[in-house]
């Protein structure tokens, strides 16, 4: 009979007695072959090593690990151990006395573990990596309920990337679309209603004035290293301020660090150095007059790249934009009458999508009876928004809008639409091959000239932080990072990803809910599920997304316009009602969910 592959097993008990060198010279014996131990069975017997003395060797699975131990105990270094090498050597590396073996120790104890709790009683301060929505968030709900904490922030304030960003950014919906679900935007803050990237950062400052979170905040702050605490549970934040090294000890981690943080995702072309012209970025074009007067190439399809491109040709003498495909734009307005927040936001809107591996069997049959209603729905939606922004052929996306919003879903005004139309911008499917003096080659063979090249390609992510035997722990994959609810990895203990891991149409609102959902349990007022009962839930979506996502690098943290069914997950998690308009039926079908639905669940903001 098999077993089930999710149930916990039992914590492995010890078979092993005596002394400390002769429970090392019983595993050689259990695994040696003729009185030696060749390499192969050296992986078996780290095995054993690693069960015997988890705070001390619980990392010998790692092959990295294991081959530099193996390097130092073969004290002959025939690539085989006798007993003596095998007992000697790891008993010095259990209590070093060489500068050898007290290096690869310091080097382990960065990649040792303890085991997976769900008992967060010990949780008194936490370290929070970030300063933007997030991380603020976090530190709100978690000071709520008692427990220390520091923002490490690597920059001089508060907001992340409303600091500072591309040219002319700002929101791309309304601004109850985008607010704290604590701290509604106050009746004399003034800003437009769609509002720019600087007011939306006054906004974030006064958040962080409000509850005091400019005093738990260390600025100009770089974290370089998470080290765990030596097989204990806590982790020791690395960090580096004005150039001075630094460590402090932590009950509990949160990454909070963004879903457009660092580093630059910038695909260069060959041969840029013969480029006489300027290569940016998107985040380093914050200033379009730097466009002015010039011939410039934007590459990318997203909405940065399509805001880049609207901002240099404002400046610039020719403009355009190059990307390998388009993306469905979504109007403001549908029709130019009705906010496009009914349709996207609405639970109406929601039911269209394709549906969650987490429906039940009723809600399974009515989503495949009514496949082709659906379709149809999907298609009229693409009809609309071709006339609105008077899509030509050579821009009609490949996939369909209900796919491709899962990608590339922006949100624009006529700016684009109207630039195109007359000629300011020119775009072009394909993708630059090269780059020569005066500008740049496609792979088709075109070449156009450039003074300026701007990549709005978007951001990768950077888990180096983290040991390298830890990053495997997290199990990252090339579709990115699955978590359980897209906080908790289940095989590492005591830290959380908030804001960092998840994407999705009011990100705010978003962070907000998980910050709260955080904080219910490390207050004990909710359990996780075990570790195999979370990989199980992780799998199902990771199965789920694959079936029908496009293959981005990014693909783990997506849920965009499904918001509606992770923000219910997390409700009902913490034990509320996620029909939050309920009983008003009409309301809770058609009316769009804003951060305002949520507020009970939180405590007001004194006045």
């Amino acid at each position: 009979m098999g077993f089930n592959i999710y149930d916990e097993l039992p914590a492995p008990v010890s078979k092993y007695h005596g002394t400390e060198k002769q429970v090392l010279a019983e595993i050689f014996l259990q695994h040696a072959q003729g009185g030696v131990l060749p390499v192969t069975p050296w992986y078996d017997a780290s095995k054993s090593l690693a069960r015997e003395f988890p705070e001390q060797l619980g990392c010998l699975d790692d092959p990295a690990i294991l081959g530099r131990v193996f390097q130092m105990i073969d004290d002959n270094h025939d690539g085989i151990l006798d007993q003596d090498e095998f007992v000697n050597g790891i008993h010095e590396l259990l209590h070093p006395t060489t500068q050898e073996a007290k290096t690869l120790r310091a080097r382990i104890a960065k990649a040792v573990l303890p085991a997976v709790e769900n008992d967060f009683a010990h949780v008194k301060s936490v370290a929070i990596i970030g300063a933007g929505v997030a991380g603020l968030q976090v530190a709100r709900r978690l000071m709520e309920i008692g427990i220390s904490c520091t923002i490490f922030e690597k920059s001089e304030n508060v907001g992340g990337c409303w600091q500072k960003n591309y040219a002319d950014f700002g929101l791309q919906v309304p601004k109850e679309l985008f607010e704290f679900p604590d701290f509604p935007y106050p009746d004399d803050f003034k800003c437009d209603l769609f509002p720019t990237g600087p007011e939306v950062q006054s906004y974030i400052e006064l958040y962080a004035k409000t509850f005091k979170l400019y005093d738990i905040a260390q600025f100009k702050t770089t974290v370089v290293d998470l080290q765990p605490s030596g097989g204990q549970r806590g982790w020791t934040v690395v960090f580096e301020k004005e150039k001075q090294r630094s460590s402090k000890a932590f009950d509990y981690l949160v990454v909070a660090t963004g879903m457009y943080s660092w580093p630059p995702h910038m695909p260069v072309a060959r041969d840029a150095s013969k480029f006489k012209g300027q290569i940016l970025h998107s985040c380093t074009f914050t200033d379009r007059k730097v466009a002015s007067g010039k011939k410039v190439v934007v590459v990318g399809g997203g909405k940065s790249a399509v805001d880049n491109a609207v901002s240099a040709a404002k400046e610039g003498s020719q403009t355009t934009l190059v990307c390998r495909s388009w993306h469905w734009p979504v109007p403001r307005y549908l029709l130019n009458l009705v906010p496009f927040k009914y349709a996207t936001y609405s639970r109406f809107g929601h039911w269209f999508l394709h549906p969650h591996h987490g429906e039940g069997a009723t809600a399974t049959w009515l989503h495949g009876t009514c496949a082709p209603v659906k379709w149809l729905w999907w298609r009229a939606v693409e009809l609309m928004f071709r006339g609105q922004f008077q899509i030509p052929s050579s821009m009609i996306p490949e996939e369909g809008v209900e796919t491709d919003l899962f990608s590339g879903g922006q949100i624009l005004n006529y700016d684009f639409r109207d630039m195109l139309s007359s000629g300011k911008i020119q775009q072009i499917c394909g993708a630059i091959d090269k780059f020569t003096e005066t500008g740049v080659v496609l792979v088709d063979g075109k070449e156009l000239d450039a003074d300026l090249v701007i990549y709005g390609t978007g951001f990768a992510k950077n888990y180096d932080i983290f040991d390298k035997v830890i990053q495997k722990k997290l199990n990252i994959q090339k579709d990115g990072l699955y978590l359980y609810r897209n906080v908790i990895p289940p095989q590492v203990p005591d830290v959380a990803f908030v804001g960092c891991e998840v994407s999705t149409f009011n990100n705010i609102l978003t962070q907000g809910l998980q910050a709260l959902w955080l904080q219910k349990i490390l207050s004990g007022q909710m359990r996780l599920p075990k570790p195999g009962s979370m990989e199980k839930v992780i799998q199902k979506e990771q199965a789920w997304k694959r079936t029908w996502m496009p293959p981005a690098s990014s693909r783990a943290s997506l849920y965009q316009l499904h918001m509606t069914k992770y923000h219910d997950m997390l409700v009902q998690d913490i034990g509320a009602q996620r029909f939050r308009k309920m009983p008003n039926c009409f309301g809770e079908l058609f009316m769009p969910y804003t951060a305002r639905d949520f507020a009970d669940l939180f405590p007001k903001a004194s006045k």
